[in-house]
C-alpha cells in the first residue's frame, strides 16, 4: 500500500495519527510518500558519508560494518581498500563511489548508525519523539542500521530480521528501490529449509507482494517478515528498528545488563573445590567480583531485574529511545560564567533518587552517572530541561551558595561531555 499523506514533511503528532492509521497500527507493511524534502535527504545523505569517513579514520569493522563488492562480503584484510579510500569533505556521492568502487556493483551496511554522528541521530530522533509519545517506548529501544549501495539485491538475499524488530526504513535516495515481502507461512511452505538468506530471489518474487518507494519516502515493515531489498541506481537508507523482542530474550538482556552495570572483570581461575560438598565458601571469591551498592544487594533477584529495567527505562529516554549513546566528548569544556549553554533538543537530561535517597542518578544521551543529592539538583536540572538559553551565571546561582562554583562547573561538564548541553555562541 502507497499513502500520500498531507503535510509530510511536518511529521507532527497529526502526522503521525494519520501513519498509525495508515499502518494498522505498526501492523501492516506500507509506503508514505514523500516525507523528507530534497535537502533533508541531502543533508542526510552527508552525514552518512561523514560516518563512513570516520569509521576509515578508525580502521574497524567493530560497529557491524560490512561491505561487500558483487555480492561477495570483504575479509577483514580486504577492508583496507575502503578505509584507504574515505569520502573527503564537502565529495559529492557519485564522485566518492566511483572513486572508491569503479564500476563494481558494491554494498554497505552500518549498524548502530545511532552512535557516530550527532547531526543525523538528532534530526532522527526529533521526526521520532511524536510516534513515540503516543505509542510509547520500544522494550529495547532503536537502532538504525544505514545501508548504502548499487548492490541489484539486498546481499543477505530473502531473509528475516532479528525476533521483534519492526522497521521504518527513511530512504534517502537517490535511487529508488523495491521491496519484496512474502506471508511467514505460505513462504516457509514453500522454500522448506533454504528459507534463511534464500538467494534464489527470482524463484520466489512471484509469490511476493512488491513496495516501490523513492527518495524521501518512508517504507514501513512489521515484524517477523521475510523480505529482499532490489534497486536500480545507487541509494542510501536508514533502517530504524523498534525493537521488541520475546519475553525470554528480554529476560536474557536484563541479566546481561546487570552484569554489564555490576560484574567487575577478572582473569584468575578458579582451583579445584577440596570442601565438604555442602561448604561452598570457595564461591565467595566469584561472588566479591559483583559490585553493587548495598542497598541493590538486600533485593530479591526479581527486585533487582525491576531496578535494572527502571534505568534502561530512563536511558533510552534521555536518549531519544535510542539504544547506543554517542561516544563522548574527548575535548573537555572549561565554562565560564559569562558563557550561554543550551539543551540539546529534543533529548532530555532525565534523574530519579536512588532507593535510599542518597543519591540522584542523573541520565544523558544514555549514559548514568551519579550525584550526592542536594535539594539544589533537581531545580537545576529542571532550568536546563526547559530548552531555554541559560547563563552560566544563573545557573550555578540555582545550586547552594555556599558551594564553590567549580562544582557547578563540573556537573556542565559531564552534561556537556555527553552531548546533553552544547555551548551557545
Amino acid at each position: 500500500m502507497n499513502i500520500e499523506m498531507e503535510n509530510s514533511n511536518k511529521m507532527d503528532a497529526t502526522w503521525w495519527d494519520a501513519f498509525i492509521d495508515q499502518t494498522n497500527h505498526l501492523h501492516d507493511t506500507t509506503v508514505i510518500k514523500d516525507c523528507l524534502d530534497s535537502s533533508e535527504t541531502s543533508a542526510m545523505r552527508r552525514n552518512i558519508m561523514e560516518i563512513i569517513a570516520d569509521l576509515a579514520k578508525l580502521r574497524t569493522n567493530k560497529y557491524g560494518y560490512r561491505v561487500y563488492i558483487e555480492g561477495r562480503q570483504l575479509e577483514n584484510n580486504e577492508m583496507l581498500r575502503v578505509y584507504d579510500c574515505p569520502p573527503i569533505k564537502n565529495e559529492n556521492l557519485d564522485d566518492w563511489v566511483s572513486r572508491a568502487f569503479g564500476n563494481q556493483k558494491f554494498g554497505i551496511i552500518i549498524n548502530q548508525g545511532e552512535r557516530f554522528n550527532l547531526q543525523l541521530s538528532q534530526s532522527i530522533a526529533k521526526k521520532l519523539k511524536p510516534l513515540l509519545d503516543k505509542m510509547g517506548m520500544p522494550t529495547e529501544g532503536i537502532i538504525f542500521t544505514l545501508f548504502i549501495g548499487n548492490y541489484d539485491n539486498t546481499p543477505l538475499g530473502i531473509h528475516l530480521d532479528s525476533p521483534g524488530k519492526s522497521v521504518m526504513h527513511f530512504h534517502l535516495g537517490p535511487g529508488s528501490k523495491k521491496m519484496y515481502t512474502w506471508n511467514t507461512q505460505k513462504y516457509e511452505e514453500l522454500v522448506g529449509e533454504e528459507k534463511h538468506n534464500n538467494q534464489n530471489i527470482q524463484r520466489y518474487l512471484p509469490y511476493a507482494s512488491e513496495y516501490a518507494f523513492d527518495e524521501g519516502d518512508i517504507y514501513f515493515m512489521p515484524e517477523d517478515t521475510y523480505h529482499v531489498g532490489t534497486q536500480s541506481g545507487l541509494s542510501i537508507a536508514i533502517a530504524c528498528w523498534l525493537n521488541n523482542r520475546s519475553n525470554f530474550d528480554f529476560a536474557l538482556r536484563l541479566q546481561s545488563l546487570f552484569s554489564e552495570q555490576y560484574l567487575k572483570q577478572s582473569k584468575d581461575n578458579l582451583k579445584f573445590d577440596a570442601n565438604t560438598i555442602d561448604d561452598i565458601t570457595a564461591l565467595d571469591t566469584t561472588l566479591r567480583l559483583f559490585e553493587m551498592p548495598p542497598h541493590l544487594e538486600q533485593l530479591s533477584f526479581k527486585d533487582l531485574m525491576k531496578e535494572i529495567y527502571r534505568d534502561l527505562r530512563y536511558s533510552l529516554n534521555s536518549n531519544g529511545g535510542f539504544r547506543t549513546s554517542p561516544f563522548p566528548k574527548t575535548d573537555s569544556a572549561y565554562f565560564k560564567a559569562e558563557d550561554k549553554i543550551q539543551l540539546v533538543k529534543p533529548f532530555k537530561i532525565l534523574y530519579r533518587q536512588s532507593l535510599v535517597d542518597s543519591k540522584l542518578y542523573v541520565f544523558v544521551r544514555g549514559i548514568r552517572f551519579e550525584l550526592n543529592n542536594y535539594d539544589c539538583l533537581i531545580p537545576f536540572l529542571d532550568a536546563i530541561n526547559n530548552g531555554e538559553v541559560w547563563g552560566v551565571d544563573a545557573l550555578l546561582d540555582i545550586l547552594d551558595k555556599d558551594w564553590d562554583s567549580n562544582v557547578g562547573v563540573y556537573i556542565l561538564s559531564l552534561l556537556y561531555k555527553n552531548h546533553g548541553i552544547l555551548k551557545v555562541g
